[in-house]
């Protein structure tokens, strides 16, 4: 998408500035929003500000390099910075069937220096805006796009709605929102738990965020997972008074072996079964039998 945006130097200064996630996710969106009214992106006209792009697009737009590999983050990281963005004033999130539409707000905190919160500048030279042959769309035909789209998405409602009644529906969705904030609060205490046990500053890096997500899906309570977490750290201080785990990667990786450890113990005792011979000779020396 053509054009340019402006920042100011604050920036570095901003909260915002050390959580690399929703910073780069929020450069990216700045980056790729609708620089005026009227552009075509994925069959919506967005208007200035605008920007329409999935979760899982997302994903991969912010991959990383660790070592000589790209990395993709979760998408439930990616809507964790997303939802930290609305929170902090500087996005508007929308779930729309062509995608999330986000839509950039000029907020006072990074106003620029000639009094406007503009970011968007047009392209050098009024430079003509580019469109992909499928965005050049004329306005009717945008128009029955969007209305195939309602009438989908009405369709589809209908339908749940002739399934469930509007209590099973209201139940549904409340069980789901209450699984999504269950999901989070223990991401977050074993996040907080964590943090507190490497006791070096509160940033977590994208590799840490993704293992505390991964040690979160672990089939054991949230209690049973922070105690591990104190295990881990105070066996490690025994072995290395001096040295100090800076990785949640470190203990989801001993935590697995754990778990992977006490299983095979389970296994092993169940799989041992006393032969004849062996019950014969026990009894023998017991002294049961002569």
């Amino acid at each position: 998408m053509s054009g340019w945006v402006k920042l100011t130097k604050q920036f570095t200064n901003d909260e915002l500035w050390f959580n690399v996630t929703a910073f780069r996710l929020y450069v990216w969106i700045l980056m790729k929003a609708s620089y005026e009214d009227g552009i075509v992106l994925n069959g919506m006209r967005l208007k200035k500000g605008q920007y329409i792009r999935a979760y899982s697009q997302l994903s991969e737009d912010l991959m990383y390099i660790e070592g000589r590999a790209k990395k993709a983050l979760a998408k439930s990281t990616v809507k964790r910075a997303v939802d930290k963005l609305v929170k902090k004033g500087l996005l508007m999130a929308e779930e729309t069937p062509l995608g999330t539409l986000f839509t950039v707000v000029n907020s006072d905190d990074f106003r620029c220096l000639d009094g406007t919160g503009d970011f968007f500048c047009p392209p050098f030279r009024e430079t003509t805006v580019e469109h992909s042959p499928n965005d050049k769309k004329t306005e009717p035909e945008l128009n029955i796009k969007n209305q195939e789209f309602k009438n989908l998405n009405k369709n589809g409602q209908h339908h749940s709605q002739e399934n469930h009644s509007p209590e099973d529906q209201e139940s549904e969705s409340q069980n789901q929102n209450d699984q999504a904030e269950d999901k989070e609060k223990r991401i977050n205490r074993i996040a907080s738990r964590f943090v507190t046990l490497r006791n070096n500053g509160l940033f977590l890096s994208p590799k840490d965020e993704l293992a505390i997500e991964r040690i979160g899906e672990l089939p054991l309570t949230t209690e049973q997972l922070e105690v591990l977490l104190e295990e881990i750290f105070h066996e490690f201080h025994m072995k290395n008074p001096n040295g100090e785990i800076s990785s949640a990667m470190y203990c989801e990786k001993v935590i697995r072996t754990k778990l992977e450890t006490k299983k095979n113990t389970k296994l092993s005792k169940k799989s041992k079964k006393e032969s004849m011979s062996e019950r014969v000779e026990r009894l023998i020396q017991e002294g049961k039998i002569k």
